[in-house]
């Protein structure tokens, strides 16, 4: 017994030792770099069973993949979360903001109805009616606009439905630089910043 406990502090000690190096290792690399550091972390903690530890390292790793524009290390680090936690809303969020990004609309329209399935099984409905206003606001799609608004009828906002319904929407993309950015704010933003939109 006594054998295993040391065994146990040990491991535990050079788990602690390998993620501060890692976020040494981050703190020091090129930005968009450091999202490989963070990404072992969660892995780390992952095989540690620490799964709080793993996805704040993981949305992390994410995090930092979008500000360096890396959407597609970006989105493999989502799924990557959402196979060992499938009601992951925040990496199906933001799966959905980088399918309208992409312009993948068959996609889009799949990722945000499981992000909405998700939140609501979450009881995160209020944050997903910001999130679906948003992504409303930034879609240029007619189709997608329309799911939307059919999901936040569903989450029981009708008056935020009826303005999606309500909203010209764009024939053309004007500024392809400024909708990236409007995506990726959105797809950064956190729930102290849902409440200000």
């Amino acid at each position: 017994m006594f054998r295993n406990l040391r065994g146990t502090r040990q491991q535990d000690r050079g788990l602690e030792q390998k993620l501060k190096s890692l976020e040494q290792q981050a703190q020091i690399a090129l930005p968009g770099f450091d999202a490989q550091f963070y990404n072992r972390a969660g892995d780390l903690c992952f095989e540690a069973d620490d799964r709080p530890r793993a996805f704040a390292y993981y949305g992390r790793a994410i995090d930092a993949y979008l500000q360096a524009r890396r959407y597609n290390a970006s989105g493999a680090v989502c799924r990557k979360l959402l196979r060992i936690s499938p009601s992951a809303v925040r990496a199906r969020c933001t799966l959905a903001w980088l399918s309208i990004g992409k312009r993948l609309l068959g996609d889009a329209r799949r990722e945000i109805g499981e992000y909405v399935e998700a939140a609501k099984l979450a009881g995160q409905e209020r944050l997903a009616r910001k999130q679906l206003a948003m992504m409303a606001d930034t879609t240029r799609d007619a189709e997608l606009r329309e799911l939307i608004a059919v999901m936040l009828d569903d989450l029981g906002d009708a008056e935020g439905a009826a303005r999606v319904r309500a909203a010209p929407t764009p024939d053309v993309l004007e500024d392809f630089d400024a909708f990236w950015s409007d995506v990726l704010r959105a797809a950064l933003m956190g729930p102290e910043e849902l409440d200000m939109y």
